[in-house]
């Protein structure tokens, strides 16, 4: 069986958030593989204690992903303030061709776009992928997962991050299926009693808004923060809301833009100008949200950039949304790609980021735990990845082991197969399979 067969069966997907099937990844071609360790959400260190606790899987994982690739060129992108991680990716790979490039700690280094550009400094074309330009990049988690595939193993826990207000900041494994309050008790609880919890980063990321929801197999974290945080209150507003305040107070300083990563690679993203179709000019917002497509969400204009606490970022999301509705979400702008002069002098340092956010005091580390995790029960999504959802292959009832295969997906369509997190019995099938623990 191809490398390429073994991580489909796997079901292992993109772990550094998007889901995408890896599978697909590995039986493309390209010169050149990136293994992307260059974690920068703020308050999440699961991708370096991985690289530092894991760093033979990782490399092992890569070195078969590269190979399935037919790469001649391959790197791990990891930021050069974590040595640890540096020292023991070293280790790992030994005499093998693979370099490591050291990123510096600034906020997005981990953006594909970015990653890309900064090992190979080439550009992806506007709206494509690294594939566009013979590159393939993949997280270390899902790297990682690729060498149990093909070991055998496929995907059926998570590594994640438990931060913020909890009693024992940590990073570890659990199951997929796993509820985010049981995940949460693992790292000693929260420390208040009004709190609130943010799923896979606080610039990128979204509130948890019922904690008996599952972990999935792109969860990278658990941010617990107090309730009446700026943060919170941000994501808690209505897309109306956002919108009535950008129409009455946006004064088109265009730091926004000024500031965007997208932007200052090259990319014709203006969030200062999307603001735009918001209404306060007599142009429609069609016009404006063009400026919108390339944007990546990663949240600097919003949550760093705007002077007035405004929301460019989900104006951009919304004007994606928009276009596509009309039918005009493909890029038929520039496709000339130039570096901003001003780049390297418009970076935003993670301490600043962190400082802005206002969770500084929350951020002291999350050390790796190894101990073993077995819920009661978990409730394994059938779409936890990009395509179609899972289609279940065991019924109520039945009797499940760990790692067999639960769900599977159709041919010819994009998705990922799914398995038992646990042991145990099938006691419901609806958008997931709940599997309740038992000795079999």
């Amino acid at each position: 069986m191809s490398i390429q067969d073994q991580v489909k069966k796997a079901g292992v997907v993109g772990a550094g958030g998007a889901g995408f099937p890896t599978h697909v990844k590995v039986g493309s071609n390209a010169e050149w593989f990136l293994a992307n360790g260059a974690e920068c959400e703020p308050l999440l260190h699961k991708d370096c204690e991985l690289m530092i606790h894991f760093a033979p899987q990782v490399i092992d994982g890569l070195a078969l992903a590269a190979q399935s690739v037919g790469s001649s060129k391959i790197a791990v992108g990891v930021k050069a303030k974590n040595r640890r991680a540096i020292e023991a990716l070293k280790e790992a790979i030994g005499n093998r061709d693979i370099q490591i490039s050291e990123f510096g700690d600034f906020y997005p280094s981990g953006d594909e776009y970015e990653v890309v550009h900064t090992i190979t400094g080439r550009l992806i074309p506007p709206g494509g992928i690294p594939l566009d330009v013979g590159v393939v990049v993949n997280n270390v988690e899902t790297l990682l997962n690729i060498g149990q595939a093909v070991q055998g193993v496929p995907v059926t826990e998570t590594y994640l991050t438990v931060a913020g207000l909890v009693r024992n900041p940590k990073t570890l494994k659990v199951p997929v299926g796993m509820r985010v309050s049981e995940v949460l008790e693992l790292a000693g609880g929260a420390t208040i009693d009004e709190y609130a919890v943010v799923d896979s980063g606080l610039m990128m990321g979204k509130l948890v808004a019922d904690l008996e929801q599952p972990v999935t197999k792109t969860t990278g974290g658990l941010i617990v923060l107090p309730a009446g945080h700026t943060l919170i209150e941000r994501y808690s507003k209505p897309p109306e809301q956002m919108a009535r305040i950008g129409k009455s107070a946006c004064d088109q300083c265009s730091y926004c833009t000024e500031l965007c990563p997208r932007y200052l690679l090259g990319y014709d993203v203006q969030p200062h100008a999307v603001m735009r179709s918001l209404g306060f000019t007599a142009s429609g917002s069609e016009l404006w949200n063009q400026y919108a497509q390339l944007c990546c969400g990663c949240g600097i204009c919003t949550l760093y950039a705007c002077p007035e606490g405004l929301y460019p970022r989900e104006a951009c999301l919304e004007g994606i949304v928009d276009l596509k509705k009309a039918g005009k979400g493909k890029w038929k702008g520039e496709s000339e790609v130039k570096v901003h002069p001003m780049k390297e002098f418009r970076r935003v340092p993670m301490n600043l980021l962190v400082k802005r956010l206002g969770v500084g005091e929350y951020d002291a580390g999350a050390p790796w735990d190894p101990a073993s995790v077995s819920p009661h029960s978990v409730d394994i999504p059938l779409s936890q990845h990009m395509g179609s959802p899972a289609a279940p292959v065991v019924k109520e009832g039945d009797s499940v082991a760990k790692g067999q295969l639960v769900a599977a997906i159709e041919e010819e369509k994009l998705g990922a197969a799914v398995h038992a997190s646990i042991s145990g019995i099938v006691t419901k099938i609806r958008g997931h399979v709940r599997i309740e623990a038992k000795d079999i």
